[in-house]
């Protein structure tokens, strides 16, 4: 069996701004570092991570070497653990995102799988990006545990597919909540194919 450890990275400031960020390269605040620092000491008590594999902005993988400075695994970049390009609204509040395409705005909200946010993708691009990948990343580990550092929208799309629901019931409008450096853990089982969701965005580290 094998254990996937989901992590969404630590606080930037445009998170406590409520800035969208999409691909933009922001690096974590004194908060998010000290969030990751927490996260790290927390795993390496629980958990030997054989490999870490992170999207190669700045904000997660700066996370990941915090993760991995704890752990004997190495970090593999991986682009398409990269966040939703959110196109011509990154750098924008939600505000100024509604203000600037208001047309696309309303669709977005009537439509939240398959709307494109403006030159960006749609949730459903994120989950064909992320689902894709893990599914054939995971075969290579029969067992043991890799840890993947993401971003909340990625984290949505897997839960999704670990769960075999559909995707925009964990899209941006839904209940679910996925904190700065909130943990999911899921168990895979080769044979049969089989996921296993085991904890959702826990933060005790936090505390």
């Amino acid at each position: 069996m094998l254990t996937v450890l989901l992590v969404r990275h630590g606080e930037t400031d445009h998170n406590k701004n409520n800035i969208m960020q999409g691909h933009l390269d922001v690096p974590l605040n004194d908060t998010g570092r000290a969030q990751a620092k927490h996260l790290a000491r927390h795993l390496a008590a629980r958990y030997r991570i054989d490999h870490i594999y992170s999207s190669p902005l700045l904000r997660a993988f700066s996370t990941a070497e915090m993760i991995a400075a704890k752990q004997q695994g190495s970090i593999t970049a991986v682009a398409e653990l990269r966040e939703l390009d959110v196109g011509l609204w990154q750098g924008l509040t939600l505000e100024e995102g509604r203000v600037s395409h208001p047309a696309v705005w309303e669709k977005l909200h009537a439509d939240t799988l398959y709307t494109r946010r403006p030159s960006g993708e749609s949730y459903w691009d994120l989950y064909q990006r992320t689902t894709t990948w893990v599914s054939g990343i995971v075969p290579h580990h029969t067992e043991g545990t890799i840890c993947l550092v993401t971003h909340g929208g990625c984290v949505r799309t897997l839960l999704a597919y670990a769960l075999s629901a559909p995707p925009e019931l964990f899209s941006f409008a839904s209940a679910l909540t996925v904190d700065n450096t909130g943990l999911t853990v899921l168990h895979y089982k080769p044979t049969p194919r089989r996921w296993q969701v085991r904890t959702v965005n826990a933060t005790c580290h936090l505390q």
